[in-house]
């Protein structure tokens, strides 16, 4: 990074707090950069600045779309609601804006592209997390056009809670395959650098904004005039109900195709025989909640985000109460195994002892049995007495000794 760039990383970070340290950048979302800090009082954060580079007139547009952006954040984040990231920091000057944000360790853009997979159960912990928190932010009147999945953040891989970070959803939408953009609907509301960083029109706005058109008819309106408008009013709302179902539908696929690609490492594609085999592996359960999000059928498909995080909290239970029945009869078999166990031990101690010892070998005594007998011999004939003749014989060969 030249001179120039840092003197500029400097002047940020001076709007910021002479002693917030500004580290390198991480990720670059439609001109604005997203560095990480040291920052005296929150500790390490991620801060959001427009990007050094761009051109004066280029500069000012990203400058006021990150300073709106950030006001938005801050009215978000007084909600403080559960699973929704909140912003720690956010700049007064429209001249030098910013967002600072809690820095967390993993993001699912980031396992996806380097390969990484997750245990089922967990994944489906992690979909409900990030449904409960879209139901969170429309409960209190926000809602998000797309997801993405780098707006989904972890601060541990295996355990732990998520967090929605709404002001990241920028940028083109995943790659997720299958066709499913091709008949998405495009973002509410006309303000398009509102729509560049922000994931949504409807997330940096309130729902009710924009919900239906301000009426606009005199007061001297006819009779049939006022019915008219009324009907237009109707109309205008069946078609925001119907766009919302919509973007409902399309954010409920890509949550599909994002749990399909940590469960198996791979794009999902719906005419790919290997993603229908991939599938079936999982329990039936799962297997169901992953083919209504990623059906092409959207009568099949899940229609609210509330339906699908009532399966997802019901295949959860039951592989919970699944497990709680068995237990049971886990724990009748640690007891006799228990038993047998302490059985073997006490035999074994009393075997070793010295009384042990001894009746092994008394037992051992008595139950010996010998099934094979010695076969029984006639008694040979006593030899014949021998005569005088034969005494003496051995007597006769000794030679008289020669006395001088």
């Amino acid at each position: 990074m030249n001179k120039a760039s840092e003197d500029k990383k400097e002047d940020h970070a001076m709007s910021l707090t002479s002693e917030c340290l500004i580290g390198e950048a991480i990720r670059s979302i439609d001109d604005v950069t997203v560095y990480r800090a040291d920052h005296p009082i929150h500790g390490i954060v991620n801060v959001y600045l427009p990007d050094d580079a761009l051109p004066p007139e280029l500069a000012k547009s990203v400058k006021r779309r990150l300073y709106q952006n950030g006001l938005r954040m801050r009215s978000l984040s007084l909600l403080n609601l559960p699973l929704v990231t909140r912003a720690l920091e956010v700049s007064q000057n429209p001249n030098e804006p910013y967002i600072v944000t809690k820095c967390l360790k993993y993001d699912l853009e980031e396992l996806i592209s380097n390969g990484v997979t997750i245990k089922p159960r967990r994944m489906f912990v992690i979909l409900s997390q990030v449904l409960q928190a879209i139901i969170n932010l429309a409960a209190n009147g926000w809602e998000i056009d797309h997801i993405h999945p780098r707006q989904i953040k972890l601060v541990e891989l295996h355990t732990g809670d998520i967090s929605l970070t709404v002001i990241e959803g920028a940028g083109p939408r995943p790659a997720l395959g299958g066709g499913e953009l091709s008949d998405t609907i495009t973002p509410q509301g006309d303000d398009k650098e509102d729509r560049a960083f922000a994931p949504t029109a409807k997330i940096t706005q309130r729902i009710d904004e924009t919900r239906t058109p301000k009426a606009t008819t005199p007061a001297h309106t006819a009779h049939d005039d006022i019915g008219r408008t009324a009907t237009l009013d109707e109309s205008a709302q069946l078609k925001y109900a119907q766009k919302l179902l919509r973007t409902t539908q399309r954010n409920i696929y890509f949550l599909g195709n994002i749990t399909y690609q940590l469960l198996f490492g791979r794009k999902y594609e719906p005419s790919d025989r290997v993603a229908a085999v991939n599938i079936r592996k999982l329990g039936r359960r799962w297997r169901k909640i992953l083919d209504k999000a990623l059906s092409r059928n959207l009568d099949y498909r899940y229609d609210t985000y509330e339906t699908m995080l009532r399966g997802v909290r019901k295949s959860s239970s039951r592989n919970k109460r699944v497990a709680i029945a068995s237990i049971p009869f886990l724990l009748l078999l640690v007891v006799i195994g228990s038993y047998l166990a302490y059985e073997r031990y006490h035999e074994y101690k009393i075997m070793t002892s010295e009384a042990g010892q001894a009746i092994k070998s008394f037992l051992d005594i008595v139950n010996k049995t010998d099934d094979e007998f010695p076969e029984l011999k006639k008694p040979e004939p006593a030899s014949p007495r021998p005569d005088d003749q034969t005494i003496l014989e051995p007597f006769e060969k000794i030679e008289p000794v020669d006395e001088d």
